[in-house]
């Protein structure tokens, strides 16, 4: 009258550490378009306002750039979501996107991007010469053309090497 073993009665690969459920901890990662689309929700636009808006955050690319026209945009809109907009409107929208983040989200080119990133920071001296550099003088900056601008606005080389600091 001998009883049967508890082991012979689970299966082969029972483990007691089985009878407790385990956890794996694991992180969901917004993406790049999700987080535009919540900023976007907290906005308030109209509906069609909305539509041009979320049109565009479609539109960017991984970059956070904005690579097409805004005329080629409108017309997209027009024939793909059937949403009648102007430039204007859609360069509305681009700039309500623009104050997203990440800073320079929405740009259409490397300098716009500055900026916008540079708009984003405390007003000090260098952040207004470096605006100045990236508004007035950004081809003598991507050329380095140093000399030509500390002259055109009056900067010593600590000024300017401040201000590239900034950008």
């Amino acid at each position: 009258d001998d009883s049967i073993p508890s082991y012979r009665l689970r299966s082969d690969n029972y483990n007691i550490k089985d009878e407790r459920p385990q956890y794996s901890t694991f992180s969901v990662k917004e993406s790049f378009t999700q987080s535009l689309q919540e900023q976007l929700g907290y906005r308030n636009l109209t509906e069609h306002q909305y539509a041009v808006a979320s049109f565009l955050i479609g539109s960017l690319d991984d970059d956070g750039y904005l690579r097409r026209s805004l005329d080629s945009i409108v017309d997209d809109l027009s024939f793909r979501a059937n949403v009648e907009t102007s430039e204007e409107e859609v360069l509305s929208m681009l700039k309500i996107i623009q104050e997203f983040d990440p800073a320079g989200v929405g740009a259409r080119d490397v300098r716009e991007c500055l900026l916008l990133q540079i708009r984003h920071c405390r007003k000090s001296p260098e952040v207004i010469n470096a605006t100045k550099i990236l508004t007035n003088y950004f081809n003598e900056f991507t050329n380095k053309h140093f000399q030509k601008i500390m002259t055109r606005m009056g900067l010593t080389e600590s000024e300017l090497k401040a201000a590239m600091a900034k950008i």
